[in-house]
Parts: C-alpha cells; sequence; structure tokens
C-alpha cells in the first residue's frame, strides 16, 4: 500500500522525503523488518523502541516513524538520505490509524463489539459468541484465553487485547472469513495504550 495511504487521517505530522512509495509490510519491532518496511517506534513497558532505529533501518526499513518527544539526535545522526522519516505526535495512536488504513479498516466491514470491565469479559464475550452462533450468525472472539474464527482456535493469546497491528491484521482476517460479528474483550490497558483506536464498535459493553 502506498505510505500516503497508510497515514490517511493522522493529524500532526511532519514528513521528511516521499509518500509516494509503497509499503509491503507496517512493524513495530526491529527485528521483523524485512527490506521496503515501515518501521514505528514506540516507548513500550521494557524497552523504547526509538532505540531500534538504527537496527530497524540496516534491516531494511525504507520508512521510520518516531515519536517527537521520545526521539533524540543520536538516534536518528546516521540515517541513509533516502529513508523517508516521519515524527508523529503519539506513535502509539498513529499505528493504531496506519493498521486500520493499511488492512482497509475491517472493523468497518464487521460487526464489532467490545466487552471492556473489571471482571467477567471473558465468559461475556464467550455467551454473546454463542449466542449469535445459535441464530446463525458465523462469529470471530479476541479475547485473554484465545482467538476463534468461526469454530476455528487460533491458539492462546499473549494478552487481553492485541497490540494494534496484530488487531486488525486478526479483523481482515476475519472479514476474509466471512464472520458477520466479533466479540472482543477490551481491557482497559489497551484502551490507555490506543490499541483499539480506530476501530468502529458496534456495541460496547461496559459493566
Amino acid at each position: 500500500m502506498e505510505l500516503k495511504s497508510i497515514l490517511a487521517g493522522i493529524e500532526g505530522l511532519k514528513v521528511k522525503g516521499s509518500l509516494e512509495i509503497d509499503i509491503p509490510k507496517i512493524e513495530s519491532s526491529s527485528q521483523k523488518i524485512k527490506p521496503g518496511d515501515m518501521f514505528v517506534a514506540i516507548d513500550g513497558f521494557d524497552t523504547d523502541g526509538h532505540q531500534y532505529i538504527t537496527e530497524a533501518v540496516q534491516n531494511g526499513a525504507k520508512v521510520i516513524m518516531a515519536q517527537a518527544d521520545k526521539l533524540t539526535r543520536e538516534m536518528v545522526k546516521d540515517l541513509p538520505a533516502d529513508i523517508t522519516f516521519i515524527l508523529a505526535p503519539d506513535t502509539r495512536h498513529a499505528v493504531a490509524i496506519c493498521a486500520c488504513n493499511y488492512y482497509q479498516n475491517p472493523s468497518k466491514k464487521l460487526k464489532l463489539i467490545g466487552v471492556t470491565g473489571t471482571k467477567g469479559k471473558t465468559t461475556t464475550t464467550f455467551m454473546i459468541k454463542s449466542l449469535l452462533e445459535k441464530q446463525g450468525y458465523k462469529v470471530g472472539l479476541i479475547g485473554t484465553i484465545c482467538t476463534y474464527i468461526g469454530d476455528k482456535n487460533l491458539g492462546d493469546n499473549d494478552r487481553t487485547t492485541p497490540e494494534a497491528l496484530e488487531l486488525q491484521e486478526l479483523l481482515s482476517k476475519m472479514v476474509k472469513a466471512k464472520c458477520e460479528y466479533v466479540v472482543a474483550e477490551v481491557s482497559s490497558q489497551s484502551l490507555k495504550m490506543g490499541r483499539v483506536d480506530g476501530c468502529q464498535f458496534e456495541v460496547r459493553y461496559i459493566y
């Protein structure tokens, strides 16, 4: 997808370089970068992705997105001239919108039901999934225990609500699998970290 389309709808960006380039993939891990990819530097709990900008470039990244208040000159002093460099006010929010754009906004093609609260999210999502399936709908589920596409279990999850790039990829797979509904556990942490930014919810169930 063209970089210009990936960045659509994100405000406050400062760009140096071309926006008319095709991006094979967006990654927030420098180790997963392949030639031509876009690397988004995110300040995480254990490590700051801005420390790995050079490694991302060495692995072939052609686009770097960084957060203005996390960047130092040392991190970018040796960047090649042909790299497109983007400064964003908040890379967590930006990567969520980029992911929505890259995967063609899958939540708009589904009826997405979000369940958030202190306790009972897992039980509630499975109940909703079961009720919808009894009505004849094909349902996806994203939650603490695992992810389902219909009756297919995709395996255990690392967290209640996936990071934005993984979340949008899962929703895209559910669109392709012709799911009509998706029920997702939405943790308070995921809301705080912007993982569901850009998602269009049909229903938000809060208790």
